[in-house]
């Protein structure tokens, strides 16, 4: 476990750095031309920094044993962490937003130069191989936290083009689609924030994990198993928590019975390496 946490952390700090020098890049570049689809998108790769620095944080809260207070342990602080780019992802929204329409209010036009669509490439590129590099990593180590995170960096791979749709027009004599293309990025950015909460939220609210008849296939391999029902899992892709009722014959010893739900528990849990634990509950068939 510790190793899989120090194996994320590092994944992380590594991206942190990466994305400080995208961020800073874009906003420099901005703010220096007065690009509000330039500013916004800097913006947008600046949350990206502060969501892997909230994700360092969770990380290490996660880590915690199960305590008399947490007897679950402390897993899903790294659950709220990944729901905490989310928060960040609404306040980019707000932000963007209102960069463009006041935009489109009137202003000076940016000014675009060869250097901006060199320096937004540059950026592209490198967000391209973070989401590569966070992706791999993501599945690998069986971490939400990760995955939730090159989501949010995929988005800037889109808004960067957008932007560079947008420097494009600036250049070709269309000024106002400076603003257009910074609620475009908006647009993005909503649409990543909603597919971060939808799947933090599910974690949070006990979503079914491991599917109802996938349990039941498992455990009616046993032969002495004469069924199952009130099967439950709950927890994320990598730590779940999962218990069930078994059927066995109402006239078998107790401690064979005891050494049956054992039996259940080990297939499971060699079948399904992510669940944390599971507990068998024992009862006789249903009369009918």
């Amino acid at each position: 476990m510790t190793d899989r946490y120090g194996a994320v952390s590092r994944v992380l700090l590594r991206v942190l750095f990466l994305n400080l020098a995208v961020a800073g890049a874009k906003l420099v570049l901005g703010y220096a031309t007065g690009a509000v689809s330039v500013i916004s998108d800097g913006f947008h790769s600046l949350t990206d920094s502060a969501s892997n620095i909230m994700g360092m944080v969770g990380l290490r809260a996660s880590l915690k044993p199960p305590d008399q207070d947490h007897p679950y342990g402390h897993r899903k602080y790294e659950t709220l962490a990944a729901g905490g780019i989310f928060i960040f992802l609404l306040f980019v929204v707000l932000e963007v937003v209102r960069a463009a329409l006041n935009r489109l209010g009137g202003g000076a036009a940016p000014q675009v130069t060869s250097l901006s669509f060199g320096v937004m490439i540059a950026t592209l590129v490198v967000n391209l191989l973070v989401v590569r590099y966070e992706s791999r990593a993501g599945h690998a180590l069986s971490s939400e936290l990760l995955l939730a995170d090159a989501m949010h960096t995929k988005s800037d791979v889109f808004t960067s083009c957008a932007v560079l749709v947008s420097l494009a027009a600036v250049w070709f004599g269309y000024p106002i689609l400076d603003s257009v293309g910074g609620l475009v990025i908006a647009v993005f950015i909503a649409r990543t924030g909603w597919e971060i909460g939808r799947d933090t939220s599910r974690v949070l609210a006990d979503r079914v994990v491991i599917a109802e008849d996938d349990i039941r296939r498992v455990v009616m391999e046993i032969p002495e198993v004469s069924g199952c029902h009130h099967i439950r899992s709950r927890g994320s892709a990598d730590h779940t928590f999962l218990d069930l009722h078994v059927w066995l014959p109402p006239n078998m010893p107790l401690y064979e019975a005891h050494r049956l739900s054992h039996v259940v528990k080990d297939r499971l849990m060699a079948h399904y390496p992510q669940i944390a634990d599971a507990i068998i509950h024992i009862e006789p068939p249903p009369a009918a």
